[in-house]
Order: structure tokens, then C-alpha cells, then sequence
């Protein structure tokens, strides 16, 4: 955090396309890879703790999902995480066992 800021800035965590060749088939490959520390899954996992302690309002934040996970749900399933309804996506990174990005214990 800045001197500046009253918030941290929030930190972007990039999806790394490459791209390569299958030698045998001559078929393009592209890799999707996305980096996620330990340092993120931690605040995540301190945020899913804290949220026993807050009220939910109008705007209540229920997951982080990475975008390789978003983009991953799509490919697999045909789940689209962005026009889905929160109880929907919750739903689905539970039944895949993605929920170290849900962001509460609270039913939604």
C-alpha cells in the first residue's frame, strides 16, 4: 500500500497464453497458464474466515475466481461464470472442488 492509497492496490494475476506445435501432427497447441501464489490463496482463505463477521448488504463479495478457472469452467462445462446467477457459480466451483475461491460460508 502507497502513502497515497487508503486501500492496497489490487494485484493482477495474468493469464500467460503460449503457443506451440505438435510435431507428429502438425497441430497448434495453445497452453493457458496462470500463476497463483500461496500469498493469494491465503488472503482468500482469510477473507472466507472474516466473512462470519460481516453482515451481508446490497454488494456482498462471495468469490475470487482466476480467470484460467473461468476460462477452464467455459471450456469444460459451457458454465459462463459472468452472466451465471452467484448461487449458480458458487454451486459449480463446489461440485468441482474449486471452493478454496468462494469467499464465504454463508448461504447465498
Amino acid at each position: 500500500m502507497s502513502a497515497e492509497t487508503f486501500f492496497e492496490e489490487p494485484r493482477l494475476l495474468d493469464t500467460v497464453v503460449s503457443f506451440d506445435e505438435d510435431r507428429s501432427t502438425n497441430e497448434l497447441i495453445i497452453k493457458k497458464e496462470q500463476h497463483i501464489d500461496d500469498a493469494w490463496l491465503s488472503e482468500v482463505s482469510k477473507q472466507k474466515i472474516d466473512s462470519a463477521n460481516h453482515k451481508m448488504g446490497d454488494f456482498y463479495h462471495v468469490a475470487s475466481i482466476p480467470v484460467s478457472v473461468v476460462d477452464d469452467l467455459w471450456d469444460r462445462y459451457g458454465f459462463d461464470v459472468m452472466n451465471a446467477p452467484a448461487r449458480e457459480t458458487l454451486a459449480m466451483l463446489k461440485r468441482y472442488d474449486l471452493d478454496n475461491f468462494v469467499l464465504t460460508n454463508k448461504s447465498i
